[in-house]
């Protein structure tokens, strides 16, 4: 196992029980572990009435079923179909790791042409179509969100903004202003070793070169007296393994 695999093992431990909140949020829902060649700790959720169980690695499924992949190194799994009142054909569900541990769900079409796809460690789908995910992979920080399938697209629900919940000691001195992108007033100048949280992220406007979104650079924070201003950070920053605060930081390729 190479060093950045190791690396990504570890910190996706440490982030294990925070992905168990989105299971813990929807109770009534049918939750199971995807099969996978290796554990990721990744989980997914449905109704029954919408949602009939395969969970099969796609390699040993029928030859004649449109997800069928017979490369012997395949690791994508077919979770299941998908079909609500609303519509007249199923979707495929679809869960892979990754080759470098990068949990990606997807939703499929009858004859398996992509719809949609997102990396998540926690994904579940009720009966109206109502998305929700959870998760670090390729993200800032572990990423709620809500999306909506129907007309056979999916569409994110906007928010105002992400909720962070990222804790700890400073291990960069930071300075909080009063407006985004380092303007306004200097709200505070906090050295390493203070105790921070940041509370909220902007929503991500665009993506990279790949089509992966963004890293989030505008977070409201909260010094330990209760004053609240914005951080921005460096591209350095953003980086996982060098980050201003443990849990804040890019976790991808």
């Amino acid at each position: 196992m190479n060093c950045k695999l190791s690396t990504l093992l570890l910190f996706l431990f440490s982030l294990q029980l925070l992905w168990g909140q989105t299971e813990k949020s929807f109770p009534h829902y049918t939750w199971i572990n995807p099969v996978a060649s290796y554990d990721v700790g990744a989980r997914f959720g449905y109704e029954k009435a919408s949602f009939t169980l395969i969970n099969k690695n796609c390699r040993n499924l029928p030859v004649s079923d449109p997800c069928y992949d017979g490369d012997e190194y395949c690791d994508l799994t077919l979770l299941g179909r998908y079909k609500n009142g609303s519509m007249t054909e199923h979707v495929n569900i679809l869960f892979t790791p990754g080759p470098s541990v990068d949990p990606l769900f997807s939703i499929t079409d009858k004859n398996n042409n992509l719809i949609w796809a997102e990396a998540a460690e926690e994904m579940c789908i009720n009966s109206n179509g109502i998305i929700y995910l959870s998760g670090n992979m390729n993200k800032m920080f572990n990423q709620r969100m809500k999306l909506q399938f129907a007309g056979g697209k999916v569409a994110e629900v906007k928010q105002p903004f992400y909720y962070v919940d990222v804790k700890g000691k400073l291990l960069k001195p930071v300075k909080l202003y009063s407006e985004k992108g380092n303007r306004g007033e200097l709200v505070a100048t906090l050295p390493v070793g203070y105790e921070i949280e940041v509370l909220l992220a902007e929503p991500e406007t665009g993506t990279d070169e790949y089509g992966f979104r963004k890293p989030l650079m505008n977070y409201l924070a909260r010094t330990a007296f209760g004053l609240v201003g914005w951080l921005r950070l460096t591209e350095e920053d953003s980086f996982h393994m060098n980050p201003v605060v443990r849990g804040l930081g890019f976790l991808g390729d």
